[in-house]
């Protein structure tokens, strides 16, 4: 915690200290005191430290030029005798000059004396009336600390190992959703020869894993590694996009600039800067994106924010032809923000759960990592992530896998060199909600060949989009997380097949559900095609539709008016739960009521029809829950392309 300047606590202390310590001292101390104080206004440290030495080697008990001693060695950077001059002077002035006992716990705190720390800060808490902001913050980073040190948390963090790690300094890990892609920034300091580098070289490499184990991490290469340095990146869930920070660039718009690259068929593509509004005339850094691409945050000094160095968010737009991710409406993340430096977000695949570091909120010291719940019903205020993940030294750069299990980062000074990254297993109490994932990858049933396409992520409860990739993002691929608490719809449609949907359900139960990955088959539209509707839901043992059924229904009415000379039929099966006759009124009830709500939605009738099956045409196995639940079914089935008959009557 720095202090005032020398020349100010001279002036502050030499017209009230000199009657005191008259008592005691001689007229020829007080004027070597005053003389002191004009040499330190003038500069001159060096001759003001000798002046006052002088003074105490005739006067001891003139405590305070122990405190004038210290503030000078404080300037000077000479911390150790800063220290016993302070504790010098508190022995001699007793509690004549109670900042004494603030800049004390200071130095204490700095090394990591936190019990002396505090004892001196309540000291001084005592002594004065009222605390400043600043001296408050210290007193409580001082108890905390005291409390982190008697109560660490369980952290045994792992190198990542000699594939990631060198002798050179790596930092800044960034994964995707799998985990099995790890992006980071290593400080090149010599070239291929050994030969020392006239400016070190800042780079991206890339290890992927192969089962448990990491290869040999390799240059990103270009376009994205330049002779110029990048650094503080990130990856998107699906390892698709690459967000990370340039500095000095040609295009930028200030100092450092947010640039982003998106993969196309393999190959990274050029840089693009983001432009406005998340790129300014001022410094922006340490881009995160959301799993679902939605936000985008960032540290930033514009102007407009609550300290020195802010968290903000960007909300995304829409999409560029080109792939890339339209940002705008910037918004200042004020819960997480404070007087001091609040930097280096990552912003977890749950949606909510923000990792920074902070050298502001009670703390161990320098910057500390901290999380905070971003969701509406939690307002507790950022929680440091303990001792012995934290240290009095510099800790940031944190992020943490889509499992909430395991968080990496770098530490100084350990390992194979320089800084390295490592990881570990997170404490319980800072875990992020369970998150799972899909994975999917998305062909022609005919030709097996993979299809861009439109895929559609939706929440089913409050009918929400949660993420739409076009056929230009993607390339017949995609990867979507998936929070609990949700019911999930996913829609799949491309010109000329039928569509596609699937059903996720991680509303009631989720015991961190194994990652899944789907291979879609798109059946053409062809008569006696069909397709089960998975997010088609009723009440129990009713045909009234459920609300979760909008985005399913939508989807057909879209569908059959965008193929008008298509008539379907809509059949309706049950499990075997119940008497024949009534599983096959309520079934035919069921197809019905789908119908029903096409035609209210502008679908000619003619080209729909309804048919119950009852339990008649199982899929599987009623004897489960399971194999019930997957025959109690809404099913959709082309019987007749009238377009497609016209015009082979024409070519007859």
């Amino acid at each position: 915690m720095r202090r005032f300047s020398i020349i100010i606590i001279f002036f502050l202390i030499v017209a009230g200290s000199m009657a005191q310590n008259r008592n005691t001292s001689s007229k020829s101390s007080d004027l070597q005191y005053s003389e002191a104080k004009n040499l330190a206004q003038n500069g001159e440290a060096p001759k003001a430290i000798n002046l006052l030495r002088k003074l105490l080697k005739n006067d001891p008990e003139y405590y305070m030029a122990y405190f004038g001693l210290a503030d000078l060695y404080h300037e000077t950077g000479e911390l150790r005798l800063e220290q016993e001059a302070l504790v010098q002077g508190l022995k001699v002035g007793s509690d004549h000059y109670p900042n004494g006992y603030k800049f004390l716990a200071s130095l204490l705190y700095d090394q990591a004396l936190y019990p002396e720390a505090l004892k001196n800060m309540e000291q001084f808490n005592r002594l004065k009336n009222r605390l400043t902001s600043d001296e408050n913050r210290l007193l409580e980073s001082c108890r905390f600390a005291v409390k982190a040190v008697e109560s660490p948390v369980d952290f045994k963090p792992e190198n990542a190992g000699a594939m990631i790690n060198s002798a050179e300094d790596e930092y800044w890990p960034s994964l995707n959703a799998e985990a099995n892609v790890l992006v980071f920034t290593r400080l090149i300091k010599e070239d291929q020869t050994g030969r020392k580098l006239a400016y070190p070289q800042e780079d991206f490499y890339v290890s992927r894993k192969d089962t448990e184990v990491w290869q040999k991490a390799t240059p990103l290469g270009p376009p994205i590694n330049t002779p110029e340095n990048e650094g503080a990146q990130c990856i998107s869930a699906d390892g698709r996009l690459l967000f990370f920070t340039g500095c000095g660039r040609p295009d930028g718009l200030g100092s450092c600039d947010i640039y982003m690259s998106v993969k196309q068929k393999g190959v990274w593509s050029e840089p693009v800067n983001l432009g406005a509004p998340v790129n300014s005339s001022s410094w922006e850094s340490q881009p995160s994106v959301s799993a679902d691409g939605h936000w985008l945050y960032f540290t930033s000094n514009r102007s407009g924010g609550k300290g020195k160095m802010d968290i903000w968010r960007a909300e995304k737009l829409g999409v560029s032809p080109e792939g890339f991710p339209v940002y705008g409406k910037v918004e200042n993340l004020e819960r997480v923000n404070s007087p001091g430096n609040d930097l280096s977000p990552f912003i977890h695949a749950d949606g909510k759960t923000l990792y920074f570091a902070s050298d502001y909120w009670p703390g161990m010291g320098g910057k500390d990592l901290f999380y905070i719940r971003l969701d509406s019903t939690n307002k507790m205020p950022p929680q440091n992530l303990g001792y012995p993940i934290n240290t009095s030294a510099d800790e940031e750069g944190l992020v943490v896998e889509v499992s909430g299990e395991r968080a990496w980062y770098t530490v100084n000074n350990k390992g194979f060199g320089g800084r390295d990254i490592y990881s570990f297993t997170i404490p319980q109490p800072f875990r992020p909600d369970p998150v799972s994932w899909v994975k999917g990858r998305v062909v022609s049933r005919k030709t097996g060949m993979q299809i861009s396409s439109d895929i559609v992520l939706n929440d089913l409860v409050t009918n929400k989009l949660i993420e739409h990739q076009y056929p230009f993002e993607n390339e017949g691929e995609f990867l979507f997380c998936l929070p609990a608490g949700h019911n999930y719809g996913l829609n799949i449609s491309k010109a000329g097949y039928l569509f596609h949907s699937e059903n996720f359900n991680l509303i009631s139960a989720f015991s961190r559900q194994k990652p899944l990955n789907l291979e879609i088959a798109m059946e053409p539209i062809e008569s006696g095609k069909s397709v089960i509707l998975k997010n088609i839901f009723f009440d129990t043992d009713s045909f009234n539709l459920k609300p979760e059924s909008n985005g399913q229904l939508t989807e057909i009415v879209g569908f059959m008016k965008g193929n008008p000379g298509l008539v379907i039929e809509i059949g309706g099966h049950t499990d075997d739960q119940g008497s024949e006759s009534h599983n096959l009124i309520l079934s035919e009830q069921r197809a019905g009521a789908v119908v029903s709500y096409l035609i209210a939605n502008g679908i000619s009738s003619g080209r729909l029809k309804s048919k119950g099956y009852g339990f008649s045409v199982p899929l599987t196995d009623n004897s489960t829950e399971e194999g019930r639940a997957m025959n109690r079914r809404t099913e959709f089935r082309i019987i007749e392309d009238r377009q497609l008959n016209k015009e082979i009557n024409r070519n007859r």
